[in-house]
């Protein structure tokens, strides 16, 4: 049963104009997820219904990399470093 996680993220550039309409477009991306408001940092959540953290992180990843937003947007603490993004980007495992 689907439970509500809120994963933490970061505006990269201070809320510029660029971010927050990258903020806009996650928004957009993921319409049944609360998207917050960013704070004075850039720090802002986003909530949303799914099985597991880290079923949350996917789903929150592949919204970021839909709406073009990765080079404004990224997750607040990273899980599994390094390259935690690794298994979700296609790319081969470093060698």
């Amino acid at each position: 049963m689907p439970e509500r996680h809120a994963i933490g993220m970061l505006l990269l550039h201070g809320g510029s104009p660029r971010d927050l309409e990258a903020l806009g477009e996650l928004a957009e991306a993921l319409p049944r997820a609360e998207v917050g408001e960013p704070d004075d940092l850039g720090v802002f959540e986003v909530a949303i219904q799914a099985a597991d953290q880290e079923d949350s992180r996917r789903w929150i990843w592949d919204a970021v990399a839909a709406a073009g937003a990765d080079d404004h947007i990224v997750f607040l603490e990273h899980p599994e470093l390094p390259e935690h993004w690794r298994r979700f980007s296609g790319s081969p495992a470093p060698g």
